[in-house]
C-alpha cells in the first residue's frame, strides 16, 4: 500500500508524523512525507522518503506580525478547556481562531496545486494529513482516496477552518475545494491520535489511538548526563514556534526560570538553538546550555521540565515520566497546561500573569520548588507515562489503519 503523509508547518508538526511513517515502512508499505521547500531540511532529518511541493503562503509581513501578536500577546485568560466550550469565548477570541484558520488556508493554497499533481503521479492509496495541513485533505478528495487526520497533541482537535462558533467552513477554506470543483467534506473518516486518553479533549468513534513515541530530530547524547545525580536537574526550553514568532523575546520569561533553579541549588539544562542561547549572556555556574539537542535524549536524565506548553514538548516530557511546569503565552498552550495540571502531572503559570506580577521571579521559584517537593507531581507524571504506554504501539496502529483504509 502507498501512503502519503502531508504536513505544512515547522518541526512540531513534522516530527509527530515520523513514528507512524517509520511503522508503515517497517510493515512493508511505501511512504512519502510531503511539505513545502522551506521545511526541506527538517523533512530530510526524519529519514523518511520526502518530497517538497508548493511554496510559502501568500501573506504579507504585516499580516504575519499581526497574527503573531494575536497568538502570543493575549492578556485575557481563556476559559479552562475552552476547546470543548467554544460558546464561552468572546468575539475577540473567536476572531483569533478564525485568523489562524485563514492563515492555515493560505498555507494550504500555496501547496495544494503541486500536491495534487504529485498525488496524480504517485497514486497513493490514502493520504494521512497533519491536522493543520488542509492541502492534504484537498489532494485526497481530488484523487478520490481516503483522507485520515493525524493529530499531534492535546490542542490538535481544534476546528480552525470553521466560522466561530458554528458548523460552517470559513470562505477561505471552502475555496480550497471549490477551486478544484470539489465538495467540502465533513468530518474525517478516521483519526490517528498519539495523545494519551487523559489529555485528549474529545472522544470520536473512528479514533485510532497510538502510543506517543518521541521524535525530536536526530542528535547525539551529550556527555556527562548519565549516572547518579547529586541534586535535582531541571530542563528549560521554550520550543521552536515561539522563537520563530516573536524572536528573542520568547526567551525572556524563561531566564527567570533559569535563575530560580540556581537559587534553589538545583542543576539546570537549557535546550534551545545556539542563536537563542547566545543572547542569554552569562549563565549561572549550575546551568549548562545544550544547543539543538533532541529532547528525547536528555529528558530521561532530568527530574522536571519547564517549557512553553507546545504539544511535542509536553508529550515528550510525559513519555519520560517527569513533572512539568508550563509557562504558557498563547491559548493552545494554556489548554495543554490546564490538562496537565488537572491530572496532577504539572503546574500552569501564564506568562501574561507573570509579566504583571511584581515578584514574578519568586512566583516561578516557588512553583519549581513545589513541583519537586514530595511525590505528588512525580506520581502524576508516572501515571501519565503509564497512560501513554497503555496505547497501541505504532506497529499495531498501522494494522488498524490499513484495515480501516481498505474498508472506506
Amino acid at each position: 500500500m502507498r501512503i502519503l503523509l502531508t504536513v505544512y508547518g515547522s518541526r512540531p508538526h513534522i516530527y509527530p508524523l515520523v513514528p507512524l511513517g517509520w511503522a508503515l515502512r517497517a510493515a512493508g508499505h511505501e511512504v512519502r512525507l510531503a511539505s513545502t521547500p522551506m521545511w526541506g531540511d527538517d523533512l530530510a532529518n526524519t529519514g523518511l522518503p520526502a518530497v517538497t511541493v508548493g511554496g510559502s503562503p501568500r501573506v504579507s509581513r504585516a499580516q504575519r506580525d499581526a497574527l503573531a501578536k494575536m497568538v502570543y500577546y493575549q492578556a485575557t485568560p481563556w476559559p479552562t478547556d475552552w476547546a470543548a466550550n467554544l460558546h464561552r469565548l468572546n468575539r475577540e477570541q473567536w476572531d483569533y481562531l478564525e485568523a489562524v484558520g485563514r492563515y492555515m488556508s493560505a498555507a494550504a493554497d500555496a501547496m495544494t496545486d503541486d500536491l495534487i499533481g504529485f498525488v496524480q503521479d504517485w497514486d497513493p492509496d490514502a493520504v494521512v494529513y497533519d491536522t493543520d495541513s488542509y492541502a492534504g485533505i484537498v489532494a485526497a478528495a481530488a484523487a478520490g482516496v481516503p483522507a485520515v487526520q493525524h493529530r499531534n497533541g492535546p490542542d490538535s482537535g481544534l476546528r480552525y477552518e470553521m466560522v466561530q462558533p458554528g458548523s460552517e467552513p470559513l470562505p477561505e477554506y471552502a475555496a480550497l475545494f471549490e477551486r478544484h470543483g470539489l465538495r467540502v467534506p465533513g468530518d474525517p473518516p478516521a483519526i490517528v491520535d498519539p495523545t494519551p486518553p487523559t489529555l485528549r479533549g474529545d472522544a470520536l468513534p473512528e479514533l485510532i489511538g497510538m502510543q506517543y513515541v518521541p521524535f525530536n530530530g536526530p542528535g547525539i547524547m551529550p556527555d556527562g548526563l548519565t549516572g547518579p545525580r547529586p541534586r535535582p536537574r531541571v530542563l528549560v526550553t521554550w520550543g521552536h514556534s515561539i522563537a520563530e514568532g516573536i524572536g528573542h523575546e520568547a526567551a525572556r520569561p524563561f531566564q527567570q526560570a533559569v535563575d530560580a533553579i540556581a537559587e534553589l541549588g538545583m542543576d539546570c539544562l537549557i535546550a534551545a538553538t545556539a542563536t537563542e542561547i547566545e543572547p542569554l549572556g552569562t549563565l549561572p555556574d549550575s546551568t549548562r546550555a545544550l544547543a539543538s539537542v533532541p529532547l528525547q535524549l536528555v529528558l530521561p536524565q532530568c527530574d522536571a521540565i519547564i517549557h512553553q506548553g507546545g504539544s511535542g514538548t509536553a508529550l515528550t516530557a510525559a513519555a519520560a515520566g517527569i513533572p512539568q511546569l508550563v509557562m504558557a503565552s498563547y491559548p493552545e498552550a494554556d489548554m495543554c497546561a490546564d490538562r496537565l495540571a488537572a491530572i496532577g502531572a504539572g503546574i500552569h503559570l501564564r506568562v501574561p500573569d507573570l509579566q504583571a506580577d511584581h515578584d514574578s521571579r519568586a512566583t516561578v521559584r516557588d512553583a519549581v520548588a513545589t513541583l519537586l517537593s514530595g511525590d505528588g507531581y512525580a506520581e502524576g507524571a508516572r501515571r501519565l507515562r503509564a497512560d501513554i504506554e497503555s496505547q497501541p504501539a505504532p506497529a499495531e496502529a498501522v494494522g488498524r489503519l490499513v484495515t480501516l483504509i481498505t474498508t472506506i
